[in-house]
C-alpha cells in the first residue's frame, strides 16, 4: 500500500514538473520576442529620425540656395536696370547734343571751344592731367561719352568737380552742349565731394599701412 501511495506521487509531480517547464520556455521565448521587437521598434524610429533629419538638412540646403539664386538674380536685376538707365541717359545726351550742333556751332571750330574754355576757372578748381584722373563715370549723370568730353576740356578729378561755381556749371553745361541745369539736378557737386573725401581717407589708409611696414622691417 505504502509503494502504490509513493509511485502515485511520483507520477503527480512528473505531470505537474512537464508543464512547468512549457511555461518557463514560453516565458523565456516571449521575453526573447519582446526584447527583439522593442530592439527591432527602436532601430526602426532611429532609422527614420535619422533620415527625416537628414531629409529635413536636405531640404533646408535647398531652402538656402534657393533663396541665395533669388537674391543673386535681384542683384543682377538691380545691375541691369542701372546699366540700362546710365545707357538711357547717355543716349539722350548724345541726341541732345547732336541736336545743339547746328551749322553756326560747327563753323566756328576750335577757337569757339578755347574762348570757351576760358570760362572755366582752372586756377580755382585746380589743374590735373589723365594721369591722375578719377573714374568720374561714379558720378550720376555722367557716361563715357560724358567722361571724354570733360576729359577733352581738362576736367580729370573728383576735386575739380567738387570746386565747381556756378560760372563754372554754366560754363561745362556749355562746352559739352549738356541739358541745362542737368548737373544741378544729377548733384555733381555734392557727389564728387563725397567722393573726393572716400579717396583721401583711402590715401590716408594707405600711407598709414606703408609706415607701419616701414617701421617692421627697421625694427
Amino acid at each position: 500500500m505504502r509503494l502504490l501511495l509513493i509511485n502515485n506521487i511520483s507520477e503527480n509531480q512528473e505531470t505537474i514538473s512537464i508543464p512547468i517547464a512549457y511555461v518557463e520556455a514560453f516565458v523565456m521565448m516571449f521575453g526573447a520576442f519582446a526584447i527583439g521587437y522593442a530592439g527591432a521598434t527602436l532601430y526602426e524610429r532611429y532609422k527614420r529620425k535619422a533620415t527625416q533629419a537628414a531629409v529635413d538638412s536636405d531640404i533646408d540646403l535647398l531652402k538656402k540656395e534657393i533663396q541665395d539664386l533669388k537674391e543673386e538674380n535681384e542683384q543682377q536685376n538691380r545691375k541691369l536696370s542701372y546699366r540700362k538707365d546710365r545707357m538711357d541717359q547717355e543716349y539722350e545726351q548724345v541726341n541732345f547734343q547732336k541736336r545743339a550742333f547746328s551749322e553756326d556751332v560747327l563753323s566756328k571750330g576750335t577757337s569757339a571751344a578755347t574762348s570757351s574754355t576760358a570760362k572755366i576757372d582752372f586756377e580755382r578748381i585746380g589743374y590735373a592731367s589723365a594721369e591722375i584722373k578719377d573714374n568720374l563715370q561714379k558720378i550720376t549723370g555722367i557716361g563715357p561719352y560724358t567722361e571724354t568730353k570733360l576729359n577733352d576740356l581738362g576736367i580729370f578729378t573728383f576735386e575739380q568737380i567738387s570746386n565747381f561755381s556756378e560760372e563754372d556749371i554754366i560754363a561745362v553745361t556749355k562746352l559739352i552742349k549738356f541739358f541745362p541745369d542737368r548737373i544741378k539736378n544729377d548733384r555733381w557737386v555734392p557727389k564728387a565731394q563725397q567722393l573726393k573725401f572716400e579717396v583721401d581717407q583711402q590715401a590716408k589708409s594707405s600711407s598709414s599701412e606703408e609706415i607701419k611696414k616701414k617701421m617692421t622691417k627697421v625694427n
